[in-house]
């Protein structure tokens, strides 16, 4: 095996294992979604306990990018992908950071008092899960216009959070809503919107990796 067979072959197992990290981490953030939007607390216990996963994903990431820089000691468009790599498993492990906090807040709106459903959550959701797929499809693909797709969308999570807050509010007016009820359910679209930030982050961090320039 030549030196650079072998290197692509470290490379390779790399990207592989990225995209395990991000398997774990789209099944905890879709099973996190949608057991807040059931109330399902069994299924958000279960995410809760499975976060260790994630952590251990990034730990053993890094700990390979860094023996391959230091080892490799790579230039160009392999160092731009090992440090989008990098990058990226950061944004991953917040993302799933964020599947635990959906889940803890699943547990605590079960329990609590009253039921204030906006359909505008749901497709915040919806929205969400997709860019985080796009980000990641666009990774394998290598695919520049399905990355910045990623980046149009985050307008319309914004958009749906700020019709959330405004809502909200006008229910605390009209005695509509629980004051600790109306707190999650903020609590829950900001999760949201930050979610849709990281997935930002990830495909610009693809684009990096492809074009050498970050947004």
């Amino acid at each position: 095996m030549t030196y650079r067979t072998q290197f692509d072959s470290e490379l390779d197992n790399l990207k592989l294992n990225l995209i395990r990290m991000s398997d774990l981490v789209i099944r905890n953030i879709t099973d996190a979604l949608h057991s807040f939007i059931n109330m399902n607390s069994e299924l958000a216990e279960r995410i809760i306990k499975e976060d260790k996963l994630v952590n251990d994903f990034e730990y053993s990431i890094e700990k390979e990018c860094m023996r391959i820089i230091l080892r490799e000691q790579p230039v160009a468009k392999d160092l731009r992908l090992i440090t989008s790599v990098l990058k990226m498993i950061t944004d991953l492990e917040r993302i799933g950071d964020h599947a635990v906090d959906l889940s803890r807040l699943t547990v605590f709106m079960e329990k609590s008092e009253g039921n204030f459903n906006l359909p505008q959550i749901k497709l915040m959701i919806d929205v969400c899960e997709e860019m985080i797929r796009l980000a990641l499809d666009s990774f394998v693909n290598k695919d520049i216009n399905m990355a910045k797709e990623v980046i149009d969308k985050d307008d319309l999570v914004d958009d749906y959070f700020e019709e959330i807050k405004q809502l909200v509010v006008k229910a605390i007016k009209e005695n509509n809503i629980s004051a600790d009820y109306s707190i999650y359910l903020m609590m829950a679209a900001k999760y949201l919107e930050r979610i849709g930030d990281h997935a930002v982050n990830l495909a610009e961090w693809v684009i990096f990796s492809i074009t050498g320039e970050h947004q």
